[in-house]
């Protein structure tokens, strides 16, 4: 009987540390899994934005995906950065994941933004849905937003 239990124990340890590892990476998960989807998946855009920057402050989402152009409003709450920052950021994932959304309008307590997936393509002079990784995307990003005239000029209307 000891012998046995002797035999089992070391292959339990190994088994809760395979497992732990498994569960790990699941919860860390690539946020380019969700690349192609759609507007109209919500699970898919839901869990995109809950990867996203500012995701705690994230108040609610609302898709319009009964007539072309599609969109989506995203709104947040209590934000202490600057909220160009985030729309620059979240509104490039978002149009480089999700295939069918040409809009987004971006809520804060006291201010809207919109963008259109256009727009954010001719500002960065690439289209964003060519990336096909998180680090390469976010280079984009960085690069652009230390450019403070050139995020302004973004939202010039």
């Amino acid at each position: 009987m000891s012998k046995i239990f002797k035999q089992i124990i070391p292959l339990l340890f190994i088994l809760l540390v395979l497992s732990s590892c498994a569960l790990s990476q699941s919860s860390n998960m690539d946020i380019f899994q969700y690349k192609n989807s759609y507007l109209g998946n919500n699970s898919a855009v839901g869990n995109i934005i809950k990867q996203l920057p500012n995701n705690k402050e994230f108040k609610k989402m609302t898709l319009q995906t009964k007539q072309k152009p599609f969109g989506m409003t995203v709104s947040y709450e209590n934000i202490s950065v600057n909220p160009k920052n985030i729309v620059i950021n979240n509104a490039t994932f978002l149009f480089a994941l999700i295939k069918n959304v040409e809009w987004i309008t971006f809520e804060f307590a006291d201010k809207k933004y919109t963008l259109t997936r256009q727009q954010l393509n001719e500002w960065y002079g690439k289209d964003v849905r060519s990336y096909t990784n998180e680090n390469d995307l976010e280079e984009l990003i960085h690069t652009n937003l230390k450019d403070k005239d050139k995020v302004n000029q973004l939202f010039i209307k």
